[in-house]
């Protein structure tokens, strides 16, 4: 199962992750990191996926 982490905003850093423990990681620094505070952050996993060409 794949994850992804993201921001609520127009986000060009979200990330997919092959595993949970590295998706946490990156969810906890966006969530304790003050940088990031000012906006909701979400760690989900991947249900469905496309390649494009």
């Amino acid at each position: 199962m794949k994850y992804v982490v993201f921001s609520d905003y127009c986000d060009a850093s979200q990330a997919i992750y092959n595993n949970y423990e590295d998706a946490l990681a990156d969810f906890k620094e966006r969530t304790t990191d003050e940088a990031y505070n000012g906006v909701d952050a979400y760690i989900c996993a991947v249900i469905d996926e496309h390649k494009a060409e």
